[in-house]
């Protein structure tokens, strides 16, 4: 027996540490992992956040998180920590989700990744499953097998994995219990059943958690393959999709010169089962950790080995001028000093997270050049150092005086905004939605100057 298990009816329960486990991933992976019944140390360098997810305070807020952590909490099946260390001394399976940012060069930061190599050489006593959560380079984990083999016997101190997430922020903890396919990469047989077993008890649907969570019956495909199979499974994917918004914001651009509604051209081309209707919104682009920083990856990747990565340039390229089309929008309706409301921050409704949005792009675009800017986001912060700029806790008010309103996140609240008390409260009635939330034909819409995006 490779591992120490505990056994229990016939399920194998595994002692787990997640690195990186106050993060989205992370700690939707220990909490997961927990009801899952495996006995759970998560560890991160922030030690508020530890002490504060000891007592059910969550650093993020995702639908359904905070009832989930409280109730793995009384469960006394999940500790946190900010010793690493000591926790991969302690854990049979390591699970590795800590950040790897895109640097200011476009580079991908992997100074969480090295910091972990080194507690991992520093730690583990006997046979360690490591598995990889976090998105890393293909280049990367070679890296730190050579690091690791230079003290231990792969195969027999421990193998790596690759176990790529698909949790969307905003349905993650939904994403964790009902996952569209869990993909396994590793280089034997050994390692790949270990995380199988790891998996069984959410295979099965054993499981220990509130009754707030949605559990489906659907039967979960795994996906076994080799490492760097499982990770271009994840950058292919994450590829595809930021294509998919970046091409129906090119159409809808089309749709508006030659004045066609992109809402029934996507619902025209969204019939054929080979196109779909995912991910076929316009909006301001894709924001948030992901899709950017994989893209980017995969140019690097192409850079390394010599490949060309124009269509990967292409998409990425496209995004970044969807804020200056927005931009060209506003200044088009609206004079320089006017007062403009930005209605959402974060980079998708029910998420707090900012990273990569583009509102904060549309916003510190405008405070350059001129515009007094107010905002309102449910659950999102962003602070500027700089007077023309104002977030508001209530969204009238962040509306009162205002002469024009864009709404770039697809919040219920904005789309169940009282439209009679915004007419009142505004200056000049513009609005710019660029989520499409208001169908056009609405009678109180057509009270105000009203664009959406593709129509």
């Amino acid at each position: 027996c490779y591992l120490d298990y505990i056994k229990f009816i016939g399920v194998i329960f595994m002692k787990i540490s997640v690195i990186g486990g106050a993060g989205y991933v992370g700690l939707i992976t220990a909490l997961g992992a927990s009801s899952m019944g495996h006995e759970v140390i998560s560890t991160d360098i922030d030690e508020k956040k530890v002490q504060n997810l000891k007592i059910n305070v969550s650093p993020i807020y995702e639908e359904n998180l905070d009832s989930l952590l409280e109730f793995c909490n009384s469960k006394n099946k999940i500790s946190f920590t900010s010793n690493s260390n000591e926790a991969i001394k302690e854990s049979d399976l390591v699970i590795i989700s800590v950040g790897t940012p895109t640097k200011i060069n476009g580079e991908i930061d992997l100074s969480q990744v090295e910091m972990v190599t080194k507690y991992l050489i520093n730690s583990i006593k006997n046979y360690t499953l490591i598995v990889i959560k976090s998105t890393l380079p293909i280049t990367a984990v070679n890296v730190m097998k050579k690091e690791l083999d230079s003290k231990f016997e792969s195969g027999v101190d421990y193998d790596i994995i690759s176990n790529p997430e698909f949790l969307r922020e905003g349905r993650a903890v939904h994403d964790f219990y009902n996952p569209d396919r869990i993909v396994i990469g590793g280089d034997s047989n050994k390692s790949i059943n270990i995380l199988k077993e790891f998996y069984m008890p959410l295979i099965n649907r054993d499981l220990n958690i509130p009754n707030n969570i949605f559990v489906s019956d659907k039967k979960i495909p795994i996906v076994e393959t080799n490492l760097p199979s499982a990770q271009m499974i994840k950058y292919g994917s994450n590829a595809f999709l930021a294509n998919k918004i970046s091409f129906i914001n090119e159409i809808a651009q089309i749709c508006e010169s030659v004045d066609a509604d992109v809402n029934d051209v996507i619902f025209g081309m969204g019939i054929d089962p080979r196109i779909g209707k995912n991910y076929m919104q316009p909006g301001p682009g894709f924001g948030g950790p992901c899709l950017e920083k994989d893209l980017t990856a995969l140019v690097e990747l192409g850079n390394h080995f010599e490949l060309e990565a124009t269509f990967m340039k292409a998409i990425l390229e496209r995004n970044e001028r969807q804020v200056e089309l927005i931009f060209k929008k506003i200044t088009n309706e609206v004079e320089v000093n006017s007062e403009i409301t930005i209605l959402g921050l974060s980079f998708k409704a029910d998420t707090d997270d900012i990273r990569n949005s583009a509102s904060i792009k549309l916003i510190n675009l405008l405070v350059e050049k001129g515009y007094k800017v107010k905002s309102y986001d449910p659950k999102a912060k962003y602070t500027l150092n700089n007077q023309k700029y104002t977030q508001y806790n209530q969204i009238y008010a962040s509306i009162e005086s205002s002469n024009c309103i864009v709404i770039m996140t697809e919040w219920d609240e904005f789309k169940n905004i009282d439209l009679n008390k915004v007419y009142e409260l505004m200056d000049t009635k513009i609005i710019l939605d660029m989520r499409n939330l208001f169908d056009k034909n609405n009678d109180l819409i057509n009270n105000f100057n009203y664009f959406g995006i593709g129509n």
